[in-house]
């Protein structure tokens, strides 16, 4: 470690410095006086296997509104964000994959604060190096959604993310104009499927078919008979990526034997996979924060955001960044918020902390 670093670690001071945040308090509707708020706290120090970023970028998702919507601890100060992007500033003990100044990306744990503040620590293993051809604000809308559509395919459906090991092979994807589903159709295309997925609105059907989806069905009318029309009746793998309740059913019905379905859609009714037996078919959830929850294989994950990174570099997949609001606010937050909340976002609404 060169000295001036050491000299930074050992000056008293160092542990009272403080930095900017945006967080909240109370489980309050986004209509509310002061749902967010911008606190001044400590700036963290890493511990072991950690490394303390400089956040330059954050992405707010639908985890984040459930989090905030479902909070237990009224008055505890709680900081969200789970995509990030950033330059590594300090490195504690037993971490050797990265360096002070790298430049990283990531989606981080749920049960530690978020990206929205100015330095975050994150375990190194959760960890990517960030692409080198994008910009801060298309990298920051990246990690979350692309660890967890590259779980769907290596994971659920048990496939080698490589180019074209999935030829001849059909995927319907639900709603793939959302942020899962944006990087899952460029993903299963580089795999060299044939991609179908579901849109309604004009700006959300030219939005997957940019993205490379063959074919484009309409959630509105019955998906069973589009799919006769497009003689693809029925296929090897189904991601349900909103409404598990409503689609499963039907996911069910047209799976191909030893097909794979999968969701990441949580739902309050039971589900019947019995007509999955008979023709050898299955069935996962894919919740990409189960592994930092538990601390279980979290690896992967950094592994998972190296390659994701790679395959950005070679002009495979691109950035589902849609929207970009400028400076680390309590008023940016709250309006980036909305926009997820509304319903009807395309992509990915991205905050860059550089005014």
């Amino acid at each position: 470690m060169p000295i001036l670093d050491k000299i930074k670690q050992l000056w008293p001071f160092n542990n009272y410095i403080r930095m900017k945040s945006v967080g909240f308090d109370h489980a309050l509707p986004i209509s509310s006086p002061n749902v967010f708020f911008e606190k001044n706290v400590l700036k963290p120090k890493p511990k072991k296997g950690e490394i303390l970023v400089k956040v330059v970028a954050s992405a707010i998702n639908p985890v984040d509104i459930k989090m905030r919507l479902n909070y237990h601890n009224p008055g505890e100060f709680r900081i969200l964000g789970f995509d990030a992007v950033g330059y590594v500033e300090d490195i504690g003990q037993d971490v050797d994959t990265f360096s002070i100044g790298d430049k990283v990306f990531y989606a981080g744990q749920q049960i530690t604060n978020g990206a929205l503040s100015e330095y975050q620590t994150v375990k190194a293993s959760l960890v990517g190096h960030a692409p080198l051809s994008l910009k801060n604000h298309e990298i920051a809308a990246m990690p979350l959604t692309s660890i967890t559509a590259f779980e769907i395919m290596n994971e659920a459906f048990n496939l080698e993310v490589r180019s074209n090991i999935a030829e001849k092979k059909t995927i319907l994807i639900i709603n793939g104009a959302g942020g899962v589903g944006s990087i899952l159709i460029q993903l299963a295309k580089y795999m060299g499927m044939t991609v179908v997925t579901t849109a309604s609105q004009a700006r959300s059907v030219s939005w997957v078919k940019n993205l490379g989806a063959d074919y484009i069905l309409d959630y509105h009318q019955n998906l069973e008979k589009q799919l006769k029309n497009i003689q693809h009746e029925s296929v090897d793998y189904v991601a349900i990526l909103h409404d598990t309740s409503a689609y499963f059913d039907f996911a069910a019905r047209i799976i191909k034997p030893f097909g794979r379905i999968t969701s990441i859609v949580d739902t309050k009714v039971p589900i019947d996979i019995g007509p999955l037996k008979n023709i050898g078919a299955q069935f996962n959830w894919v919740f990409m924060f189960a592994k930092g929850n538990f601390e279980i294989n979290m690896q992967s994950q950094g592994k998972a955001l190296n390659n994701i990174a790679e395959l950005i570099d070679l002009g495979v997949i691109q950035s589902t960044v849609t929207k970009t609001l400028k400076g680390l606010s309590a008023d940016n937050v709250i309006q980036a918020t909305k926009m997820i909340e509304d319903g009807h976002n395309i992509g990915k609404v991205v905050i860059d902390y550089e005014d």
